[in-house]
C-alpha cells in the first residue's frame, strides 16, 4: 500500500502542470454550459412570442373617452405615476390601456418609451424578468444575472419610461408565492423615472404601492346602454334588420350586463343570426353562445375567462361562489347580512376576500354582486349541492322580512334590493312543501310598492301547484292578486271586477274587514281614474265600516284618501279637514309614513292657494320625515312641490336646481309620472323667462310621458301651459285651440279649477284679439 502511494505521489509530481492545465479545462466548459444555460433562460420567453400575446389595438371603442380621459390626465400630470386598471375578466382592462398609451399626450411624454408587457404568458418573476429583457431589448452579458442586466439598464437609462404590466394577475397569483413578485414589483417602483400601468383581475393593484384605480373604487365599470348598442351595431355591420329591432337589441344587451366581451362576441355572432335567434341562443346556451372560433382563449371565449379567475380559488371559495351565483341580487349590505345567511359557512371572511380578489364578484355601496355572464357560468358549472343551503336561505329571508316590518321603516327601499332573492328562494321551496311562512311572505311583499309582479308570480305559483289550500287561503290570495295587484299594475277594470266579486262573497260570509278592504280598494281605484264621485262613495262606506269594527289605521286611510280626492278637485277647504284629521289620527296610533304623506298633501293644497311660507314650511317637515323614514319617492315629490313654489316666487335658478334634482331622483326610482311633472315645471320656468322654444320643447315632452302613463291631470296640465305659451307668443289660433283642449279635459276630470283657469285665458285671448283687430283697422 505504501508502495502505490508513492508511485501516486511521484506520477502527480511528474504530471502536476498538466493536471492543472486539464482542470481550468473543465471549469471553462462549466462556465461555457452556465453561460449556454444563461441564454437557453432568457430565450425561453422571445420577443416574438410577446409579440404575438399582445392584442390588437380595438378599432371599434365607445363609452370610454371619459376613462381614457382621465387616465391621460393622470399619467401626464404626475412625476411618477403607477395606474391601476382594475376589473373583471371581459371589462376592457387591457383595451383601455391601450387607448390610453395611444394619446399623443402619453407619447410625447415619455417620447414613446411606452413598453407593453403581456404578463398571462409570463407566469412568475423569472419569466416576467425574462419578458421584460426581451420587451427592452437589452442585450445578454454573460457575467451577469438577468436581474443584474435589468437592474443596470434602469439605472443607466434615467430618461421618463413607462412600462404596462397587463394581465398581472397572472403573475400576482403565481404557485411560488407573493413574496417574490410583490419585492421584485416594489424594487421596480424606486426607480423615479420609471412609472406603471398595470391591470388585473382584482379590486386593488398589486403590493404596497399608492395606484390610482381608474374608473370607480370597484373598477372599470360596464359599458352604457347606448355604448353597448353603438358596438353592437359597429361589430355586426350595421343590418338593417337589426336596426329595426332596436328594442330587441336592447334586451339582448341587458341580459349580458352590458359586459364588453360579451357584447363583442355576440355581435359576431350577429352577423349570420337575427335578433330572434339570438334571444333563443342565449336562453338556451348562455355564456356558451358567448365564444369565438375553435379555440378557448380569454379574448375569444366568455366561459374561458371566467373559468381563469375560478381557478384562483379554493374549494370554500367554489362554494361561496355558487351561493352567491344562484342570488339575482348577490348580497345586499353583505358585512351585515352575509354571516347571518350562511352562519355555519367554513373561513368565510377568507372566501369572501378571495373571490373579491380576483373580480368574480364586485362590490357597490356594500353590495356584493355577480355580473350575468359570470352568474350564468358559475350556475351552470357549479350549482349549488345542498339543501341545507336553501333552508339557511330561505330562514334568512323570513327572519329579515319580518325584521323590517317590525322596524317601521321604508319597507319598499328594504325590499327592492333583495325582491328578485326572496321571489326565487320562496318559489324553489314552495315547490318543495307549502308553510305558513310562505303565505307571510306574500302578505308582507303585497304592501309594497311596486313589487306587485312578484307578488303575483309568488300567488301564482301556489294557487297551481299546491292543491290542499283551504277556501279562507285561496280568498285572501286571490284578494291579493286580483285586486290590489292589478289596481297597481293599472289593469283596472280587472280589479274592480275581482274587487266586487270579493266584496259580494266577504259579504255573504260576514266578513267586514274584507268588506271594507274591499270598498277601500275600490274607492282608490276610482280616484285614480279620476272618477271622483264613485271614489268619494266607495271610500266614505269603507270609512264607516272600518270604524264601526274599531280599525283606526284603515278608516284614517280612508280619511287621508277622502282628502286627497277633494284636493284633486280643488275643494281645498274640505281637503284641508280630512287630511288635518287623518294626520293626527296617525300620529295617535305611530303610523309615521302616513303622517308625512299627509303633511305633504296639506303643504301641495297651500302651494295650489299661494301660500308660499305655509306650503313651504309643510313641505320641508315633509320631505325630512320622508328621508328619515328612507322614503326616497315621498323625498322626491317633496323637492318637486318646493321647487314649485319657488317657481311661483319667481325664484328660478332656486326652483330650476330643486326640480333638476327631483327629476333625477324620480329617473333613478323608475317613477314616471315625477319626472314628467318636473318637466313640465320646468317648462312652465322657461316660459316665464321668456325662453319659449326650450319651454314648448320640455313641456310636449312631459304631455307625451303623462300620456303614455295615462295621467289625464298631467296632460290636460301641459295642454294648459302649451296653450299659455303660444298665448305670450301671439300666436292666438294655437292658444285658442290648445286651451280649448285642456278645459274639456279638466272638466271631464271634475277639475273645475283648472276649467276656470283656462276658460279666463280664453277670455283674454279673445280681448287681445279684438283689440289688435280694432288696431288694424
Amino acid at each position: 500500500d505504501l508502495v502505490q502511494i508513492d508511485h501516486v505521489n511521484h506520477y502527480y509530481s511528474e504530471n502536476a502542470a498538466e493536471i492543472v492545465y486539464l482542470q481550468q479545462g473543465q471549469g471553462d466548459i462549466q462556465e461555457r454550459l452556465y453561460g449556454i444555460a444563461r441564454i437557453y433562460d432568457q430565450q425561453k420567453i422571445t420577443y416574438d412570442q410577446l409579440e404575438q400575446a399582445t392584442p390588437a389595438v380595438p378599432r371599434i371603442f365607445y363609452g370610454r373617452d371619459d376613462l381614457i380621459k382621465e387616465g391621460v390626465d393622470y399619467i401626464v400630470n404626475s412625476a411618477q405615476a403607477f395606474l391601476a386598471v382594475l376589473g373583471p375578466g371581459g371589462i376592457g382592462k387591457t383595451a383601455l390601456a391601450q387607448k390610453i398609451i395611444e394619446m399623443e399626450a402619453v407619447k410625447d411624454k415619455f417620447e414613446h418609451r411606452l413598453y407593453f408587457i403581456p404578463c398571462d404568458i409570463l407566469p412568475n418573476v423569472a419569466s416576467l424578468i425574462q419578458g421584460m429583457l426581451q420587451c427592452l431589448k437589452i442585450p445578454f452579458q454573460e457575467s451577469k444575472s438577468q436581474t443584474e442586466m435589468l437592474n443596470d439598464y434602469f439605472q443607466v437609462n434615467t430618461k421618463l419610461i413607462l412600462l404596462i404590466l397587463d394581465n398581472f394577475e397572472t403573475p400576482w397569483y403565481s404557485e411560488e408565492g407573493r413574496t417574490r413578485i410583490q419585492s421584485f414589483l416594489e424594487k421596480l417602483v424606486n426607480f423615479k423615472h420609471l412609472s406603471i400601468l398595470v391591470t388585473m383581475r382584482g379590486p386593488d393593484g398589486p403590493g404596497d404601492i399608492d395606484w390610482y384605480k381608474l374608473g370607480t373604487g370597484s373598477g372599470i365599470p360596464t359599458l352604457s346602454t347606448d355604448a353597448a348598442r353603438k358596438t353592437f351595431f359597429a361589430i355586426s355591420g350595421n343590418k338593417s334588420d337589426l336596426l329595426e329591432a332596436t328594442k330587441a337589441v336592447d334586451e339582448l344587451l341587458k341580459e349580458m350586463d352590458y359586459v364588453p366581451l360579451a357584447v363583442r362576441l355576440i355581435a359576431q355572432r350577429a352577423k349570420t343570426n337575427p335578433i330572434e335567434s339570438l334571444l333563443e341562443m342565449w336562453k338556451d346556451g348562455k355564456t356558451s353562445v358567448l365564444k369565438e372560433g375553435r379555440g378557448e382563449f380569454r379574448l375569444t371565449s366568455v366561459e374561458h375567462s371566467i373559468q381563469l379567475s375560478v381557478n384562483l380559488l379554493n374549494k370554500d371559495g367554489h362554494d361561496l361562489l355558487s351561493i352567491i351565483s344562484f342570488l339575482p341580487n348577490g348580497i345586499p349590505m353583505w358585512v351585515k347580512n352575509l354571516r347571518r345567511m350562511l352562519p355555519k359557512f367554513p373561513n368565510l371572511d377568507v372566501s369572501v376576500a378571495d373571490i373579491l380578489g380576483c373580480s368574480l364578484v364586485s362590490s357597490h355601496r356594500g353590495s356584493i354582486y355577480m355580473l350575468a355572464p359570470t352568474r350564468e357560468y358559475i350556475q351552470k358549472k357549479y350549482p349549488i349541492q345542498s339543501d341545507e343551503t336553501m333552508v339557511l336561505l330561505e330562514r334568512f329571508y323570513i327572519e329579515w322580512m319580518r325584521e323590517v316590518v317590525d322596524n317601521e321603516g321604508n319597507i319598499d327601499k328594504e325590499l327592492q334590493l333583495h325582491i328578485l332573492n326572496i321571489t326565487k328562494i320562496v318559489n324553489m321551496q314552495i315547490g318543495k312543501m307549502l308553510k305558513p311562512e310562505h303565505i307571510e311572505v306574500v302578505e308582507i311583499l303585497s304592501e309594497a310598492y311596486k313589487l306587485y309582479e312578484a307578488v303575483v308570480e309568488i300567488i301564482d305559483n301556489i294557487l297551481v301547484n299546491i292543491q290542499d289550500l283551504n277556501i279562507n287561503q285561496k280568498n285572501n290570495l286571490q284578494f291579493i292578486k286580483l285586486g290590489h295587484i292589478h289596481q297597481m299594475l293599472d289593469k283596472y277594470s280587472e280589479a274592480t271586477e275581482m274587487l266586487s266579486k270579493a266584496r259580494t262573497q266577504f259579504e255573504a260570509i260576514g266578513d267586514q274587514l274584507g268588506v271594507a278592504q274591499c270598498l277601500r280598494n275600490l274607492g282608490d281605484i276610482h280616484g285614480m281614474q279620476d272618477r271622483y264621485s264613485e271614489a268619494t262613495e266607495m271610500l266614505s262606506k269603507a270609512k264607516t265600516q272600518f270604524e264601526q269594527i274599531g280599525d283606526q289605521k284603515g278608516a284614517a286611510q280612508c280619511l287621508q284618501s277622502l282628502g286627497d280626492i277633494h284636493r284633486m278637485q280643488g275643494r281645498y277647504s274640505e281637503a284641508t279637514e280630512m287630511l288635518s284629521k287623518a294626520k293626527t289620527q296617525f300620529e295617535d296610533i305611530g303610523h309615521q309614513l302616513e303622517v308625512a304623506q299627509c303633511l305633504q298633501s296639506l303643504g301641495d293644497i297651500h302651494r295650489m292657494q299661494y301660500r308660499h311660507s305655509e306650503a313651504t314650511e309643510m313641505l320641508s317637515k315633509a320631505k325630512t320625515q320622508f328621508e328619515a323614514i328612507g322614503d326616497q319617492l315621498g323625498a322626491a315629490q317633496c323637492l318637486r312641490s318646493l321647487g314649485d313654489v319657488h317657481q311661483m316666487q319667481g325664484k328660478y335658478s332656486e326652483a330650476t336646481e330643486m326640480l333638476s334634482k327631483a327629476k333625477t331622483q324620480f329617473d333613478t326610482i323608475g317613477d314616471q309620472q315625477g319626472a314628467a311633472q318636473c318637466l313640465r315645471i320646468l317648462g312652465d320656468i322657461h316660459q316665464m323667462q321668456g325662453r319659449y322654444s326650450e319651454a314648448n320643447e320640455m313641456v310636449s315632452k312631459a304631455k307625451t310621458q303623462f300620456e303614455d302613463i295615462g295621467d289625464q291631470l298631467g296632460a290636460a296640465q301641459c295642454l294648459q301651459s302649451l296653450g299659455d305659451i303660444h298665448r305670450m307668443q301671439g300666436r292666438y289660433g294655437e292658444a285658442t285651440e290648445m286651451l280649448s283642449k285642456a278645459k274639456i279635459q279638466f272638466e271631464k276630470i271634475g277639475n273645475q279649477r283648472g276649467a276656470s283657469q283656462c276658460l279666463q285665458s280664453l277670455a283674454n285671448i279673445q280681448s287681445l284679439d279684438i283689440m289688435k283687430n280694432a288696431h288694424d283697422l
